[in-house]
């Protein structure tokens, strides 16, 4: 009934959802950070699939205070919307080669070497692209299925842009401060930066969508599955500068071309 549903949960949804999210998360990330460092007794696959699900579960928890028992069914259900033109389709599955590869050949420029990339196995990208879509799409659920159209609701898209990139930098803390993540290599300004960047990409890309979750996640599959790539030929951190100017460039061209207020209008 609606008076047994928490009071602070109806009035202020988005802030309870971001708190849920990073304790649920961090409740997993932190011992395996712990761990890494000497400090706690064992790790586990357990503390890394939590880390990864707690936007969804966060998101799980908000809206059925909400909504009842129809609320993860709303949640859910943009995941499955799939119609739209070709050239969004070509943007969500190649828009990461272009990026990466115009950061290559600008990284080229100022004469680093990525000879490694093209060694590569890229038959093996289609399995990446499948295992990191199962592993990041938890993650749409919760930014892009319940905060994102939330704060649309109040705020113009380059603010919410701003304050979901920093929020979602700072979810990834436990990550930065793990020795054994990639991510602890990376400059953190770099890494607000690029997580500002994103998220004006991902926004435009859900707006043109007709907010569908399918697209978003598909794009940020690519983007790990590409940024996997680059690792594995060993110029993720030699590229990363380069990534991060040109994921900017993209997004400052779409603030200027849709204006601050809204990203290409949701259908």
């Amino acid at each position: 009934m609606e008076t047994t549903r928490p009071n602070l949960v109806r009035r202020y949804p988005v802030a309870a959802f971001y708190v849920l999210a990073f304790v649920i998360s961090w409740l997993g990330w932190f011992p395996q950070t712990l761990h890494a460092r000497g400090i706690f007794p064992f790790d586990s696959p357990l503390f890394a699939l939590l880390g990864g699900a707690g936007p969804t579960l966060a998101a799980v928890l908000v809206i059925w205070a909400l909504k009842g028992k129809d609320g993860p069914r709303e949640l859910f259900a943009p995941l499955a919307w799939w119609r739209a033109s070709w050239g969004w389709w070509a943007f969500a599955f190649l828009g990461w080669f272009g990026i990466a590869a115009v950061a290559l050949g600008v990284g080229a420029l100022f004469g680093e070497q990525f000879d490694a990339v093209l060694r590569f196995n890229w038959a093996a990208l289609p399995a990446i692209f499948v295992t990191m879509l199962l592993s990041n799409v938890w993650e749409e659920i919760g930014w892009r299925g319940f905060a994102l159209p939330r704060l649309q609701e109040r705020y113009g898209d380059l603010a919410i842009a701003v304050i979901m990139g920093l929020l979602w930098s700072l979810w990834h803390l436990p990550l930065y401060l793990n020795p054994t993540s990639p991510m602890s290599q990376l400059p953190w300004v770099g890494d607000v930066v690029f997580s500002v960047a994103l998220t004006v990409i991902y926004t435009w890309l859900y707006n043109g969508t007709g907010r569908s979750l399918l697209f978003v996640s598909v794009l940020h599959a690519m983007s790990n599955t590409v940024a996997f790539a680059l690792a594995e030929s060993g110029a993720f951190s030699s590229s990363y500068g380069f990534v991060v100017g040109v994921t900017a460039a993209v997004a400052a061209a779409i603030v200027l071309a849709c204006g601050p207020r809204r990203f290409r209008r949701a259908g």
